[in-house]
């Protein structure tokens, strides 16, 4: 690594190597908490509603909520290699709970796109559990460390969906902040008792931690790289996702949103593609594992394109694009981590941000192109997104070094 950055003492007392089940706790405690960003999404129709609002005005509700995230990742999680996260990872739940009862109070769109907002910044929990999974696991075992608890991050968000679909059929959008908020007292007890204390790596103030940033991602390409792709194929995850609840409402079916929460039950089928796409980018190297992600997720978009007529083509499709979603996920993320094990936390922070700035533009797009286009162009969108995401992979094979 450059000389930027200046690493505690040896002195320090290296992370204990975590036992597998305080990993499936992190992975538990991430997946709790990921889902206070992704419970708007099948709401949408009934924020509209009840706001009297249009579809791309309320889908800035679900756009800051992910934009906000970015801007979590990109300021908090670097704090993580100076300070100890457990700490961080529990104020920040503390913050969760305030942020999620103030949507539920929001008197007005605007009010709620800026809880939303503030929520998604605090909500940054499950990437500081992330990089604390990597480094207290053996370097053999740390893809599967990784995707264990990537796996619990997209179950949250899937099964999240479900659970937020359900509450506002039953009690309305107001509701499913309400019980967001309440589910944090019980996430933040279990993390308090059952966290290790993290360990600083660095000994740099907050502004050069920050200055760090830029000459990571500068003199690594796979940091690089790994952050674009990751972008491109979130922004298509969430471009299908956010849009999903108003296709099911104004196609052939009229489903209301407790059917697209229900997607995520499907969607979670293909959750286990995390651990398994982390043993495979063990075994195989992260760089194939990338490469046939981002054909998955491709082929899943040509798959949807039959969404609007056919509910087989769309649960076949929602399966494929989690999988290759979410194996691209930790395939990026092991690659980027293995750059310099002393800066996980940055590292993690400049990946996840970016993957998330992403998902936010999707979101944002993709409303847009909702109401021009109608679902054509969701369906073109995540397949322009594939094929921008394997000229950027292809275009760094011949800097790769042999693994």
């Amino acid at each position: 690594m450059t000389g930027s950055t200046t690493i505690a003492s040896a002195s320090s007392p290296a992370p204990a190597v975590a036992s597998r089940g305080k990993i499936v706790m992190m992975a538990v405690i991430a997946g709790a908490v990921i889902t206070n960003i992704y419970c708007t999404q099948p709401i949408l129709p009934l924020i509209a509603s009840g706001m009297n609002v249009g579809v791309a005005q309320v889908d800035l509700v679900a756009g800051a909520a992910l934009l906000g995230f970015a801007v979590g990742l990109a300021l908090l999680l670097p704090l993580g290699d100076r300070f100890d996260r457990r700490k961080l990872v529990l104020g920040q739940i503390v913050g969760a709970f305030v942020f999620a009862s103030a949507a539920a109070l929001a008197p007005g769109i605007w009010a709620l796109i800026a809880a939303s907002f503030a929520l998604g910044i605090v909500s940054c929990v499950p990437q500081q559990l992330v990089p604390f999974a990597a480094v207290m696991s053996l370097p053999g075992e740390r893809g599967r460390s990784v995707g264990t608890v990537v796996s619990g991050i997209m179950v949250g968000i899937l099964l999240g969906r479900t659970l937020s679909g359900v509450v506002g059929a039953a009690w309305g959008w107001r509701a499913v902040y309400g019980v967001e908020a309440a589910f944090m007292v019980p996430v933040w007890i279990a993390a308090a008792r059952l966290l290790p204390r993290g360990v600083p790596s660095t000994d740099l103030s907050y502004g050069r931690l920050l200055a760090s940033l830029w000459p990571l991602a500068r003199d690594h390409r796979p940091i690089r790289e790994s952050m674009m792709v990751q972008a491109l194929l979130w922004a298509g995850f969430n471009a299908f996702w956010v849009n999903l609840a108003a296709l099911l409402a104004s196609g052939p079916w009229h489903l209301g949103s407790a059917w697209a929460g229900g997607f995520g039950i499907i969607g979670a089928a293909g959750a286990m593609a995390a651990s398994l796409g982390g043993r495979a980018t063990d075994k195989l190297g992260p760089r194939s594992v990338v490469a046939a992600s981002i054909g998955i997720v491709t082929v899943a978009f040509l798959l949807l394109a039959g969404a609007e007529h056919s509910l087989v083509f769309l649960v076949i499709g929602v399966v494929v694009l989690d999988i290759g979603v979410q194996s691209g996920l930790v395939s990026n993320q092991t690659r980027a981590f293995a750059v310099d094990p002393k800066a996980q936390g940055r590292i993690n922070s400049l990946y996840m941000t970016a993957t998330f700035s992403g998902g936010a533009l999707g979101v944002m797009v993709s409303g847009w192109l909702m109401t021009r286009y109608g679902w054509p162009g969701i369906v073109v969108f995540g397949v322009a997104l594939g094929l921008a995401a394997a000229a950027v992979h292809f275009s760094g094979r011949a800097h790769a070094p042999a693994r």
